[in-house]
């Protein structure tokens, strides 16, 4: 059995598990680690200017293309807590990302040590998993089973906090040997599709909500094709903006604070079901729940089973992957329509198109300084349909959504 250093299996694991980029900033502690990508030379390194700055760019790496998975690598102590905000954002939107932090040799732990922090305490409610290796021939298992985790059902962040001395010490491992552990996706059944498509086509103002598992599962392709099939429109949340183009007949706008599409919220109340795709019904999305779920029904699909119901109870609720839902509704929804199943939503989509033309917020102010909204509007007109623009949060966002 070949014998290397524990840091250089946890690169070789790295690599076979598909990274090439990382995103950090050097320090003392991870410095093993540092050395260890030099010499295998399969993983690109961008320098960032703060730790935080680098978990960020990890979960935008993650976003950037289905199958990524974003790496940020930091020093002890003071790396990992910079890392807080962007493990926090990356498990409230389920977006993969693997930090990967030094730390103190283990017999300083808990001995007021320089740096010595409990990250692995501390990264627990922002994490799928932090845990703190003491054993150095845990290291490749332990990367092993942060990909397992993170790809596995609702995707999520895990953090792995390496001691020094665990980082140098030898061990035997063989990479020609190790496999990706078998990813975990639940999948809906045909009966839970049946009877979801079945409350659907009773409803006569049917909606489709479609959630950021619809984008994170790569099944925008499915989403679409499954609203043109039934005919039914989509209100996509701000995490699945971009999942149905804005400008395609059966977007309907978004709902809630986060967007104030007036004709969006319009026929969210006009609606009578609601199958909600990957979605999780947060508040800036439904505002209020009363009025939110009065008067209509609702399908919920998530991958996540404790997020059904989390809000409020669906009349149904599936546990599944996005994609693989989404697969089985176009493959009923094709055979329905075949035989004639389908009811005609020509004049439910009518209506809503109608609102999305006469509903629109104001955008022409003169005002000086330009308001943000008026800044949107001139950029709609200069750029195409395919520009993307980064947004600040608050007002900035809410006008150009």
């Amino acid at each position: 059995m070949p014998k290397m250093r524990a840091v250089d299996a946890a690169v070789l694991v790295l690599e076979k598990e598909g990274i090439d980029t990382a995103f950090g900033v050097p320090g003392a502690a991870i410095n093993p680690f540092y050395s260890a990508m030099k010499k295998s030379g399969g993983i690109s390194h961008v320098l960032a200017r703060h730790v935080e700055g680098a978990s960020h760019m990890a979960e935008g790496y993650t976003r950037a293309e289905p199958g990524n998975i974003g790496v940020c690598i930091g020093t002890s102590g003071p790396a990992g807590t910079d890392m807080i905000t962007g493990l926090y954002s990356a498990q409230a939107d389920s977006i993969p990302i693997l930090a990967i932090t030094g730390q103190a040799p283990r017999a300083r732990l808990y001995k007021e040590d320089f740096q010595a922090v409990d990250i692995e305490s501390i990264a627990k409610p922002v994490t799928k998993w932090a845990v703190t290796v003491r054993e150095p021939a845990l290291v490749p298992r332990v990367f092993q089973q942060a990909f397992h985790l993170m790809r596995s059902g609702r995707p999520g962040p895990v953090l792995v906090d390496l001691p020094i001395d665990v980082q140098l010490a030898e061990i035997e491992f063989d990479i020609d040997t190790y496999e990706p552990l078998p990813v975990y996706k639940p999948k809906a059944t045909r009966v839970q599709i049946e009877k979801a498509l079945t409350m659907l086509n009773d409803a006569e103002k049917p909606l489709i909500v479609s959630g950021g598992g619809v984008l994170n599962a790569a099944a925008e392709d499915l989403l679409v094709q499954f609203a043109e099939t039934l005919g039914v429109p989509v209100i996509p949340t701000l995490m699945s903006w971009g999942a149905i183009p804005d400008d395609h007949p059966l977007m309907a706008g978004m709902c809630g604070l986060q967007t104030s599409h007036r004709y969006g919220n319009a026929t969210m109340l006009a609606s009578d079901f609601v199958l909600g795709i990957g979605n999780r019904w947060a508040n800036r999305h439904t505002g209020s729940v009363e009025v939110y779920t009065k008067g209509r029904k609702f399908v919920h699909v998530d991958i996540e089973p404790t997020q059904i119901g989390r809000v409020f109870g669906p009349d149904l609720g599936i546990v599944s992957d996005a994609k693989a839902a989404l697969e089985l509704f176009v493959e009923v929804a094709k055979e329905w329509k075949a035989a004639g199943k389908l009811k005609d939503r020509s004049a439910w989509v009518t209506d809503c198109q109608q609102r999305k033309r006469t509903m629109q917020r104001k955008t022409h102010f003169d005002n000086v300084p330009m308001k943000p909204q008026r800044v949107y509007e001139e950029m709609n007109q200069a750029f195409d349909r395919d520009t993307c623009f980064v947004t600040t949060i608050g007002l900035s966002q809410i006008a150009g959504a």
